[in-house]
């Protein structure tokens, strides 16, 4: 393992698409290569049932429209004092590619966030690293560079980084790749109880952390949708680029096939010391 105390937590999905890009894209490329040298864990809920599922299948496809979506959202602030009760354990599961954790948590949409405070709890009560790194399924993170990036950043101060959204004075850090530290991750969970489950978890982190006085700090990140988009990228930014959010746009997706296609265009430069992968 790495001397650099930080551990990765990629948060998945018990279901399709996800499934298949976890097992045919992240597993045999930065998975593989970086998993007896860096700290990885599978961070996941616990699977829903049937009415759960119908409950997410309907939230989605309701979510965008506009008679139903405003007052579905309003309804969802009925749930936030029961998401905000307590703070969910979590539980060792079987390693299978990696050690797998499972928040004690539903894993419906509507729980996400509890499932994110699940997660900062586990990394801040059973470990000891430094830092903590939280993505998805349709990433690739080149962790070489996220190692050299976390070396900037002193563990005394609140460090919340990774590719900003949303507008000043709302500005937060996408979901796809968040840098907490300890000192992040205590304050979070001393306030847990405050955190706005009513929104998206992402963004209910980054008012959640303003609330508290930290403010995001910028990672850059590429977003790559197309095969053709991984053969136009240019060295300069593969030299510098940690975070590769891999979310194509077909049906069905194929994030795993542009997965593959950049780790072999990584591993290739590296190979001839153009970069460092």
């Amino acid at each position: 393992m790495s001397s650099s105390s930080f551990v990765v937590a990629i948060a998945q999905a018990k279901s399709e698409p996800w499934e298949t890009i976890w097992h045919k894209g992240q597993v045999p490329t930065w998975i593989d290569r970086y998993k007896d040298e860096f700290n990885i864990v599978n961070v996941s809920g616990i699977p829903m049932g049937n009415l759960w599922k119908f409950f997410d299948a309907f939230h989605e496809k309701k979510r965008y429209s506009e008679k139903c979506g405003k007052w579905q959202g309003r309804l969802d602030y009925l749930f936030v004092p029961w998401l905000r009760r307590n703070l969910p354990t979590w539980e060792k599961l079987p390693s299978s590619q990696i050690d797998e954790i499972q928040i004690r948590t539903n894993s419906s949409y509507i729980f996400a966030g509890r499932r994110l405070l699940g997660t900062i709890n586990w990394f801040f009560r059973e470990t000891n690293y430094d830092f903590l790194f939280l993505t998805t399924t349709s990433s690739l993170i080149n962790l070489r560079l996220l190692e050299k990036q976390i070396s900037e950043f002193a563990p005394s101060q609140p460090i919340y980084a990774g590719h900003i959204l949303g507008k000043v004075p709302n500005e937060f850090v996408s979901g796809a790749g968040q840098l907490l530290n300890r000192k992040t991750a205590e304050l979070v969970l001393q306030n847990y109880r405050k955190f706005p489950h009513q929104m998206l978890n992402d963004a209910a982190l980054g008012l959640h952390l303003r609330n508290h006085g930290v403010q995001p700090l910028e990672i850059q990140w590429c977003w790559v949708d197309s095969k053709k988009q991984v053969e136009d990228l240019r060295l300069i930014d593969l030299k510098q680029t940690m975070h590769y959010r891999v979310k194509t746009s077909t049906v069905p997706r194929q994030d795993e096939k542009v997965m593959k296609l950049l780790h072999e265009k990584l591993m290739k430069l590296s190979s001839k010391g153009k970069i460092d992968y």
